[in-house]
């Protein structure tokens, strides 16, 4: 999954901890209409609670409404500015959005307080790329790459995206390798790209 819940920090009344059990568990079930309904109430009920609106995000995100799940997220970030996983939740939307600028200074906020740094180093790295910032994607890839543990789906992406930037930059034999790393630790689109790039 590509987000995740925080604990339901403070308790306001019986029902509204049902209504937030529930919830969550509606999404461990993807029914995610229902979960919107759900936080949707808690927010009718109270208004500043912060994680109403973070979860209803959420549930947003996986239906696809990139949209809503930002304004979800703006609203939760006015009521804790210093919640690191919203900004990253955040930058994921704006990614969507292909707001790539605005992603990339949601993912750096959610770097200073993550622990799991390597896959907001690689979605960073990413927007980069797409801004055509290829030395700071670049730059972002190698964090992921030397990084150790990292499991192999996260830095056989970092390898591919670092690969892709290399080459654009004119450095061919250096991105040909690293899309070759790719591939041998399975990243399933490393192949299409050394044929379109190293077989020549």
């Amino acid at each position: 999954m590509l987000v995740s819940f925080t604990g339901y920090g403070q308790v306001y009344d019986k029902y509204t901890t049902d209504l937030f059990n529930r919830g969550c568990e509606k999404v461990s079930r993807k029914d995610f209409t229902g979960a919107i309904e759900d936080f949707s109430e808690i927010i009718r009920r109270f208004p500043d609670v912060k994680q109403g609106y973070e979860n209803r995000g959420v549930a947003r995100f996986y239906l696809l409404d990139f949209n809503g799940a930002l304004a979800d997220y703006d609203r939760a970030l006015e009521l804790d500015p210093n919640d690191y996983n919203t900004y990253g939740r955040r930058g994921w939307a704006k990614f969507h959005l292909q707001e790539y600028n605005g992603a990339i200074q949601d993912f750096t906020r959610a770097l200073d307080g993550v622990k799991d740094k390597a896959p907001y180093y690689n979605i960073r790295g990413q927007a980069k790329y797409l801004v055509r910032d290829l030395k700071g994607a670049i730059a972002d890839f190698d964090k992921v790459v030397s990084s150790w543990p990292v499991n192999k789906s996260v830095k056989s992406k970092a390898y591919y995206w670092r690969g892709l930037s290399e080459i654009d930059m004119g450095e061919k034999e250096a991105g040909c390798l690293d899309l070759r790393k790719a591939e041998k630790i399975g990243f399933k689109n490393a192949a299409k790209a050394i044929n379109a790039y190293c077989s020549k």
